[in-house]
């Protein structure tokens, strides 16, 4: 008896039409490349989101946060254990103060120790293993915060009569590449 295999659809991509001002697929199809048919099967999980179809949505959609989420599920990200959370700004900024002092504190001084000698010894692993964990929990507060700056999108505004004009920030698709047509296969 073989197992069923389940594919879960990529959330993200909808939810990014949807805010991106496509309320369907026929009218997302007028910003991205693909048929609405495509779209649809995309957004599904029937078939596999590509890395390129990954930058054709962000660019069409003008979603950089659609690259930072593609990459937390793709294969590569989920044994990784890459991770990336909506987490609103108070709150992330708190979340990675707190993890910078602890990673200042304690998680340089105790690798600095143990990679003395260059090798990590059988007493020093928990201990090691400890510190890469709470180093992966600072990768992802990180994450979170590039995440909601994605999410924002490139423009920061300012308050009134606050005189400069507004920074570039977060992740912008306008310099992104041009989607590459693919290539032919070649018959065996």
């Amino acid at each position: 008896m073989s197992a069923k295999v389940t594919k879960t659809a990529p959330t993200y991509l909808k939810e990014a039409r949807l805010a991106a001002g496509y309320p369907n697929r026929g009218t997302a199809s007028t910003g991205v490349p693909y048929s609405p048919e495509t779209i649809g099967r995309h957004e599904r999980g029937e078939i596999p989101v590509l890395p390129e179809d990954v930058l054709v949505y962000a660019k069409g959609y003008g979603r950089g946060d659609i690259l930072i989420r593609h990459c937390a599920e793709c294969p590569i990200g989920r044994v990784i254990g890459r991770r990336v959370t909506d987490r609103e700004l108070p709150f992330a900024t708190l979340r990675l103060i707190h993890q910078l002092n602890k990673a200042a504190k304690g998680i340089a001084e105790t690798l600095e120790a143990i990679a003395y000698d260059g090798v990590v010894d059988a007493d020093e692993r928990p201990v090691f293993n400890a510190s890469i964990e709470s180093l992966k929990e600072l990768g992802e507060t990180i994450a979170d915060l590039v995440l909601y700056a994605a999410t924002q999108g490139i423009e920061k505004s300012r308050p009134a009569n606050a005189g400069a004009a507004p920074s570039k920030q977060g992740y912008s698709t306008a310099n992104m590449p041009p989607r590459q047509p693919p290539k032919p296969k070649e018959e065996a």
